[in-house]
C-alpha cells in the first residue's frame, strides 16, 4: 500500500494521559451512563419484589395496643352503667400453610421477570457499546478527513501561488487566478464542515461516555467473533442475543402469572396464634386475658367473576408475550441480516475505492505534467485534484465503515461486550453467578 493510503489510517495513534481506547470508553460508560443505571435500578427493584413475595412463607407477627374511654349503658331491663378506662394489648402470629400455590407461582413469575430484566440490562449494554463503537470510529474517521481536507487546502494554496507567478509572467490570466481562488474557498468550506462534524461527534461521545475524548486508538475487532456466513450469524444470534432471552423469560413469567391467578380457585389455610392482655373491657373492671391457637380455612365461593376474568386476562397476556417473542426473533434475524449485508458489501466497495485512489493519483500526476507542457488546462488540473481528494475520502469512509459494520455484526449476534473484554460492574456479576448456580442445581 502506498504512503498516501497509510497516512490517514495512522491519525490519532499517539498515546497520552487522557487517551481512552474503545474498550476503556465502553467500560467507563458501564459505570456512569444513565440509561444503564435506569435499567439496573429496575433490575434491583425486581429482586426486592421477589424478596417481598418470599415473606409470605414466613410467619407474620403483629402487635396491637389501644387505650381509651369506654361507657356502657344497658337498657334491656338491667340497671347497668359502666365508665372505665379501657386498655388492650394483643399479639397475633399467623403462618400460612397453604395459599393455593399463589406464593409458589408468584415467586416463579418474579424469578423469570428478574432474569428478563437482567437480559434487558445486557441488551442495553450491548446497544450502548455499539453506539460508542460507532461514535469512536466516526471520530477516528473524521480526524482523517480533517487531515485530508487540510492537505487539500494546502494543495490549492500551492497551485494558487504557482498561478499567480505565472500570471505575473503573463503565462496565465486573471480568470485562472479567480478559478483557483474559488476552488480554494470550497476546500476551506469542506475543512470547516469536517471540523464541525468532529466537534459534534465529541459532544455525542460525551453524552454516551461521560467525558471528552482526547486521544484515540485504532479499534480492531476480534476476527474470531466474526461469523463466516449469514446462516452462522443467525444461529449465533438466536442462541445468544439478550433480547431473545428476555422475550423467552417474559413468556415464562406470563405463564406463571396465569397460574398465580388460578390459585384463587383453591382454599387458603392458615395457622393463627392470638394472645391478648386487656383491662377494663366490656363494662367489667379488671384484667381480661385470653390466648388461642386456631387452624383457619377460607374458601372464596363466589367473587363476582373476578377470578375467572383475571385468569383469562393473564392468558391473553401470555399470548401477547408469545407474539412479542416471535416478533423479537424476526427483528433479530432482520438486524443480523442487515448487519451481514453491510459488512460484506462495504468490504467489496473498499477494494474498488482503493483502485479509485490509485487511478486518480496517476491521473492527477499526469495532468499536472501535461499542464506544464501546455497540453492540459488549469481546470483539468483542479478537477483532477478534487477527484483525488474525493477518492481518498471515499476510501477512508469505506475503511471505517467496514470496521463499524464489523462491530455492528458482532452486536447483532449478542457478543459485543464479550468481544470487547469489558468487565461488567460487580453487582451484575454477582447476580449472574447466582443465577448460574441456580440453573446448575435444577
Amino acid at each position: 500500500m502506498r504512503n498516501y493510503l497509510i497516512i490517514p489510517l495512522l491519525i490519532g495513534c499517539s498515546t497520552g494521559v487522557e487517551a481512552l481506547t474503545l474498550e476503556q470508553s465502553v467500560a467507563q460508560a458501564m459505570m456512569n451512563n444513565p440509561r444503564l443505571l435506569q435499567k439496573y435500578a429496575r433490575f434491583e427493584a425486581k429482586h426486592k419484589d421477589k424478596r417481598a413475595v418470599f415473606s409470605d412463607y414466613l410467619p407474620q407477627v403483629s402487635l396491637y395496643a389501644a387505650t381509651g374511654y369506654e361507657k356502657i349503658t344497658n337498657n334491656n331491663g338491667r340497671d347497668f352503667d359502666s365508665e372505665l378506662n379501657r386498655r388492650e394489648l394483643g399479639l397475633r402470629v399467623t403462618q400460612s400453610l397453604f395459599s393455593g400455590f399463589e406464593t409458589v407461582e408468584d415467586l416463579a413469575r418474579l424469578d423469570f421477570e428478574v432474569k428478563a430484566d437482567k437480559q434487558a440490562l445486557a441488551s442495553e449494554a450491548e446497544n450502548l457499546s455499539l453506539e460508542i463503537a460507532q461514535v469512536y470510529i466516526e471520530l477516528y474517521k473524521t480526524k482523517g478527513i480533517i487531515e485530508l481536507s487540510e492537505q487539500n487546502v494546502d494543495d490549492h494554496k500551492k497551485i494558487l501561488g504557482d498561478i499567480k507567478k505565472r500570471t505575473d509572467k503573463g503565462l496565465s490570466s486573471a480568470a485562472d487566478v479567480a478559478q483557483v481562488q474559488s476552488r480554494l474557498a470550497t476546500s476551506h468550506s469542506s475543512l470547516l464542515a469536517a471540523k464541525n462534524n468532529y466537534f459534534d461527534l465529541k459532544a455525542k461521545y460525551y453524552d454516551l461516555v461521560g467525558s471528552y475524548p482526547e486521544e484515540l486508538h485504532m479499534p480492531r475487532p476480534d476476527k474470531t467473533y466474526m461469523p463466516s456466513s449469514l446462516d452462522q450469524a443467525i444461529d449465533v444470534a438466536k442462541k445468544n442475543h439478550p433480547e431473545i432471552k428476555a422475550a423467552i423469560f417474559d413468556v415464562n413469567a406470563a405463564d406463571k402469572q396465569m397460574s398465580r391467578e388460578e390459585s384463587s380457585f383453591w382454599p387458603k389455610v392458615d395457622l393463627q396464634l392470638d394472645v391478648n392482655s386487656d383491662d377494663n373491657t366490656d363494662g367489667f373492671e379488671g384484667p381480661d386475658d385470653d390466648s388461642r391457637i386456631m387452624l383457619s380455612v377460607s374458601y372464596d365461593l363466589y367473587s363476582g367473576g373476578r377470578t375467572v376474568a383475571k385468569t383469562e386476562a393473564a392468558a391473553w397476556r401470555k399470548e401477547e408475550a408469545k407474539a412479542i417473542r416471535d416478533n423479537t426473533y424476526q427483528q433479530v434475524i432482520e438486524g443480523t441480516t442487515l448487519a451481514w449485508n453491510a459488512y460484506r458489501f462495504v468490504g467489496e466497495q473498499k477494494e474498488f475505492y482503493r483502485q479509485n485512489v490509485d487511478f486518480a493519483t496517476k491521473a492527477q500526476e499526469g495532468y499536472m505534467q501535461q499542464y506544464v507542457l501546455g497540453r492540459r488546462s488549469l481546470l483539468d488540473v483542479l478537477d483532477s485534484k478534487i477527484e483525488l481528494f474525493v477518492a481518498r475520502k471515499n476510501f477512508l469512509n469505506a475503511t471505517f465503515e467496514e470496521r463499524s459494520a464489523s462491530y455492528r455484526l458482532i452486536n447483532a449476534t449478542g457478543k459485543l461486550i464479550e468481544e470487547l473484554r469489558v468487565d461488567t460492574p460487580e453487582a451484575w456479576q454477582l447476580k449472574v453467578k447466582n443465577e448460574a448456580q441456580q440453573e446448575e442445581e435444577k
